[in-house]
């Protein structure tokens, strides 16, 4: 028996190295949908940091507005408006509760008549409303001197 042995004119077995242009096509595609998630991803993480910082901010404001309010008597004044750095604060007072007169210590009738208001105020900053939030407030008026006769 002889053994052939190939020709010059012969095809190699192997297969030639390198990327074929639908390899490349794949991975393109494969990348760009990568890339598009990650950017999604990005995009809302960029606007959650945004709306922390905004309300960070806002956290001050707040803080201030309801110890403004607090020194408010919503019996007298049931609505309002003030500014506090820059933003905004718009107010209304609502009676929860009928109007009580106070009792003192022992029992006996006060010199004021109370009563419940839920006060609701709104953050605003150029005509945009950032956020409302509510407290509770007594109000009261004095309808009785003790000791006048």
């Amino acid at each position: 028996m002889s053994v052939k042995e190939p020709s010059s004119t012969t095809l190699p077995t192997s297969r030639a190295h390198g990327f074929t242009l639908l390899e490349a096509i794949v991975a393109l595609a494969i990348f760009t949908a990568a890339a598009a998630s990650l950017y999604g991803l990005f995009s809302t993480n960029l606007m959650a940091m945004s709306r922390v910082q905004e309300v960070s901010a806002q956290l001050p404001v707040v803080q201030q507005a309801m110890q403004h309010l607090s020194l408010t008597n919503p019996r007298q004044q049931e609505a309002g408006q003030f500014e506090i750095d820059g933003f905004d604060v718009v107010w209304t007072a609502r009676l929860m509760d009928d109007i009580r007169r106070s009792q003192s210590q022992p029992g006996f009738l006060g010199d004021y008549e109370v009563g419940l208001y839920e006060v609701t105020f709104e953050i605003q900053r150029d005509g945009r409303a950032l956020g409302a939030w509510q407290m509770r407030l007594i109000g009261h008026e004095r309808v009785r001197i003790t000791g006048a006769g």
